[in-house]
């Protein structure tokens, strides 16, 4: 095995639409550790789930198309796959969770069939009966009470909090190596995305599943995940350890990020400090740093030349700014 799980190298998903060339993924490089938990944090369009969906080979094509870049997991590029080896590999392999499990669930078979499908597929040995029984022991495992019974209700009998443990249930049905979860506390209140939350971090160390947590949640970050990469117009801008993140934040979109959401450690009644302006055009977008219409620190450097992720000298902290804190 590698010594990475999943490597992704210069990885381009552009999307061909009327409009122009959408660059929504644009030289995006980074790795995963066996067990690793890795955050991808930013905006809404920054690139998050088109990488997801990139690694899993399920980007929409037409109008999407991944134009360059490598993705290897185990070791082998899973660009140069056929379709039936894709297919082997998802769900078996590599499993992803979606936003919304109301839509990702089928609503004319029951959560326990869903389930047991995937094992069969995957499990050619594996009979009808121990394919349902691994169903009832993987609803029990997401701790859905009365496993055994509610096997057989349909995904509308359940509430949104428990459509989702069904969701981590087919996902993890097959004991993958690697587990994207894209947003999955999205529209559940505090609590019941706390039991979810809790309740994945258990499952992967149990496991040793490497999980991407896509979110633009920092407080999910900070509770589960150990390194994280900031994204921001289709690249990766800061990527470091969670720690040194959230301690001695090194990007200013990173910083702005931090900046515009609430702390238990603030003095009452202090005021949040918004990002000013709007993420850049990505069919037209900038020459320079793609964050450098919005930073307060930007230089005439910072709009004619992109920077490139380097050290900003703690550890194994990188930055792609010329000026970072």
């Amino acid at each position: 095995m590698a010594a990475n799980l999943l490597e992704v190298n210069n990885l381009k998903t552009y999307f061909y639409t009327r409009g122009g060339v959408v660059k929504a993924v644009d030289d995006v490089t980074f790795a995963m550790k066996p067990g690793e938990t890795l955050g991808v944090v930013g905006e809404s369009g920054c690139g998050k789930s088109v990488t997801a969906l990139s690694v899993m080979r399920l980007v929409a094509n037409p109008p999407g198309k991944i134009i360059a870049g490598e993705i290897n997991f185990n070791g082998e590029n899973i660009l140069e796959k056929s379709q039936n080896e894709l297919t082997d590999i998802r769900g078996s392999k590599m499993s992803m969770i979606f936003q919304d499990p109301m839509t990702s669930l089928n609503p004319v078979f029951s959560v326990g069939y869903q389930i047991a499908e995937t094992v069969k597929r995957h499990r050619k040995d594996v009979s009808n009966d121990q394919s349902w029984r691994r169903a009832v022991e993987m609803l029990d495992l997401v701790r859905i009470p009365d496993a055994k019974k509610r096997a057989k209700s349909y995904p509308h009998e359940f509430s949104g909090g428990m459509r989702q443990r069904v969701m981590i249930a087919i996902a993890l049905a097959c004991n993958p190596q690697l587990l994207i979860a894209d947003e999955p506390t999205t529209a559940l209140d505090v609590t019941i995305q706390a039991q979810v939350l809790e309740l994945m971090k258990g499952l992967s160390q149990e496991f040793g599943t490497a999980v991407m947590m896509i979110t633009h949640d920092l407080g999910v970050v900070a509770g589960t995940c150990q390194n994280v990469n900031v994204m921001y117009a289709g690249h990766i801008v800061e990527s470091a350890p969670v720690q040194q993140i959230f301690q001695t934040p090194a990007h200013p979109y990173t910083i702005g990020l931090l900046q515009s959401i609430p702390r238990v450690d603030e003095v009452r009644g202090a005021r949040l400090t918004p990002i000013a302006g709007q993420p850049p055009d990505l069919t037209n977008p900038p020459a320079g740093c793609p964050y450098a219409a919005r930073c307060p620190r930007v230089q005439n450097r910072c709009r004619q030349e992109r920077p490139e992720l380097m050290s900003v000298g703690r550890g194994n902290q990188i930055a792609a700014c010329f000026y970072p804190n």
